[in-house]
């Protein structure tokens, strides 16, 4: 998939980082740190996160008060700005915030809407911006998660409800349509895109569930301790207690929208959760549904000074936490990709190859030179290439890459068989410098 390498991503996101490529290039100088285009497009997609948060609050609020339209877009800020939460790094998460924002603002309008067309084109929106956000991060169907609990419930209070429910699928196959068919004319087939987004994940959370290594444990103790000193676990917790109080006391055909919102909520607890490999960015994935949750209070005395206190909270951490990473000195682990990188442009030849063991594929890229090897990331070799066969026909091949770089002294790492594989790389290869744990080898003459 997607030219020499596979990778176990959704179009969407290939496209809008290949985007961000036109924008800005990557600094090689820096092994791939600085990349100014994509810094750009994850800037834009955290503004246009906030400003939607600010819409849905505007929508959402009662005539009697403006409060929410002030609160909420200050709660998102603080929230998407956050280290804590993965910034100011451009993921797949926040780069699907706004596609999940915009579907969730086009389905409640749409459903709020009169007889009419407007209704019919909010709920295609809807169903578009939904579909785009999956095609993004494939977990992220937060719209398509909304919309199954809220128009069961909306059933005999909405009109022409049974068209807008057709409409929004319509957009959501419009846009997988076009998704599907621009990847065919790349060479993308559906059943491989299946395979990579959907198969691939399911046996990686096996092999992440028996082979992992102790790092993933402490991963998750990380991220977990992120949700609460974030504030994101308080006003998510907050949040969810009043919107279910107000479900409990109204009932949910009254109130079916703080019932899909603490759907939505759970959908996305459950992604963090289920996550696997435990990055702090999984937690930019909950911003959404606290965004809801928070608009569906009602802003009177006590909720709305404890909705303020889990904003006080909130921006208190993400300011505590940039001092932190303003002072903290460089990751020694990216300063030793960009000597590595440095070493192999110094040394290699244009037309060298090289296979970084595994992952870090910013080393690749920062290079200037190309992997034969079709896995540029570790979890892909864990689950497709466990054997290295793969690799190992690429060392054995007559154009096998001139450099390798490994972690550690040979292939061996968790959940890979590396024996043989190891014995024919150290026949071929010789070690020529390390940087820390990354050692570079050459292949012999």
């Amino acid at each position: 998939m997607y030219g020499d390498h596979w990778v176990d991503r959704p179009p969407l996101l290939i496209w809008i980082f290949r985007l961000a490529g036109h924008l800005g290039p990557v600094d090689l100088a820096t092994a791939g740190t600085v990349a100014p285009g994509v810094k750009l497009v994850g800037a834009t997609a955290s503004a246009a996160a906030v400003i939607l948060a600010g819409v849905l609050a505007a929508r959402l609020a009662t005539p009697l008060s403006r409060w929410p339209q002030r609160i909420v877009p200050m709660l998102a800020a603080a929230l998407l700005s956050s280290p804590l939460l993965g910034m100011p790094a451009t993921n797949g998460e926040i780069l699907a915030a706004p596609f999940i924002l915009l579907g969730v603002l086009c389905l409640i309008t749409a459903l709020a809407e009169p007889v009419g067309g407007r209704g019919l084109v909010l709920a295609a929106a809807a169903g578009s911006a939904g579909m785009a956000a999956a095609l993004v991060k494939q977990n992220m169907v937060d719209v398509f998660v909304l919309a199954l609990i809220l128009i069961p419930l909306s059933a005999g209070q909405v009109p022409q409800l049974g068209r807008r429910v057709l409409a929004l699928g319509a957009g959501a196959v419009g846009t997988l349509t076009v998704v599907l068919a621009s990847a065919a004319t790349r060479g993308t087939s559906p059943v491989a895109l299946w395979d990579a987004v959907v198969v691939f994940r399911i046996r990686a959370g096996a092999v992440i569930g028996s082979e992992a290594s102790p790092a993933t444990d402490h991963r998750m103790a990380l991220v977990a301790l992120a949700f609460v000193v974030s504030g994101a676990a308080i006003t998510l917790l907050t949040t969810a207690f009043l919107a279910a109080r107000t479900a409990v006391k109204e009932g949910p055909r009254a109130a079916p929208l703080p019932v899909a919102a603490l759907a939505m909520a759970a959908w996305e607890t459950l992604g963090v959760a289920a996550g696997g490999s435990y990055w702090l960015h999984y937690l930019t994935g909950l911003v959404p549904g606290v965004v809801l949750l928070a608009c569906l209070v009602h802003p009177r005395g006590r909720r709305r000074r404890v909705v303020e206190a889990c904003l006080l909270v909130t921006g208190v951490a993400c300011l505590a936490a940039w001092v932190h990473a303003l002072t903290a000195p460089v990751d020694a682990a990216i300063a030793r990709d960009g000597e590595v990188a440095r070493y192999l442009r110094t040394h290699a030849d244009p037309d060298d190859g090289v296979v970084v063991a595994f992952g870090r594929p910013d080393i690749v890229a920062a290079s200037g030179l190309t992997s034969p090897y079709a896995h540029l990331w570790s979890l892909p070799v864990r689950v497709r290439d466990a054997d290295l066969s793969e690799l190992q026909a690429v060392l054995d091949s007559p154009d096998a890459p001139r450099w390798v770089v490994v972690s550690g002294h040979g292939l061996a790492s968790w959940g890979i068989d590396a024996d043989r594989a190891q014995a024919s790389f150290v026949r071929s290869y010789r070690e020529r410098t390390a940087y820390g744990d990354l050692h570079v080898w050459e292949r012999r003459r």
